[in-house]
């Protein structure tokens, strides 16, 4: 499931979830809206063309994925988005998105955000890889990943940093979102290196990508290519603390039982 949203400009915000035009420049754009106000952006791939998974936070959203079965891999890309759906979705971000060589810190401007929902419990493991040809070679990305999707309907600005001393990517809501509760994340993602997180079925994710470390926000930005990977939850079921005393009492009473038969 892709957005729609283009921008003019590849070092732009895409990903805006409405479009407005506030300043009566008979010209609607995705930071007018601020988010919340104006018209909803259409969607590839959901019900409707609406918002996918009932979506209503003001950030902006790039895709989002419904993941059916373990052992199902899945894309996200402007390829994938062009083969299934015939619209070529603007899958980019760039190079210190996530965090910049110069800061530490990552950028609202080119991080992209995705949402993921599974239909059963199931490990998910993601690689992205920059799609050769399209811009900066980004040698690694940064993913965090979040439990929840952005619940705040209030004024989006998409200036501004993140993930650093003051919004650490080990927070909740580093983006002044809601709804938003921190899990995992690595800053050494590629192809070839992936980060797994064990989604739970019914669960929406938030996924927040950019390149980590190697170039600014707003310069070398490049298609990427994300891989979706996913493997059955093979974990064993706990056995609860009272069912191993009622065995081990059960034990017991054998015990005493064949210990009375045999001196009797």
């Amino acid at each position: 499931m892709y957005n729609i949203f283009q921008t003019a400009s590849p070092s732009a915000t895409d990903g805006w979830v409405r479009i407005a035009d506030t300043n009566n420049d008979e010209k609607k754009t995705g930071p007018e809206s601020q988010g919340n106000k104006g018209s909803v952006v259409p969607w590839v791939g959901t019900a409707g063309n609406a918002l996918p998974f009932g979506y209503t936070g003001s950030s902006h959203l790039n895709w989002a994925a419904a993941l059916h079965s373990a052992g199902d891999t899945y894309e996200v890309s402007t390829q994938n988005a062009l083969d299934r759906y015939g619209f070529k979705a603007e899958i980019d971000t760039g190079a210190g998105a996530w965090q910049d060589a110069d800061g530490p810190t990552g950028w609202k401007h080119q991080t992209d955000i995705g949402l993921i929902k599974a239909d059963e419990d199931m490990w998910v493991t993601l690689k992205p890889s920059v799609v050769t040809g399209t811009g900066f070679d980004i040698q690694n990305f940064g993913i965090t990943v979040f439990t929840g999707m952005d619940t705040n309907t209030g004024n989006y600005s998409h200036h501004g940093s993140w993930n650093n001393a003051t919004k650490p990517f080990t927070s909740d809501n580093p983006f002044g979102t809601t709804g938003l509760t921190y899990l995992t994340h690595s800053g050494t993602v590629d192809a070839d290196n992936g980060l797994s997180f064990l989604a739970l079925a019914g669960q929406i994710y938030s996924v927040y990508l950019g390149g980590a470390g190697v170039g600014r926000w707003n310069a070398n930005v490049a298609d990427y290519k994300l891989e979706i990977s996913t493997a059955a939850n093979t974990s064993p079921v706990p056995v609860p603390a009272a069912v191993w005393l009622m065995g081990s009492g059960l034990v017991g009473l054998m015990s005493f039982g064949r210990k009375k038969e045999k001196t009797a």
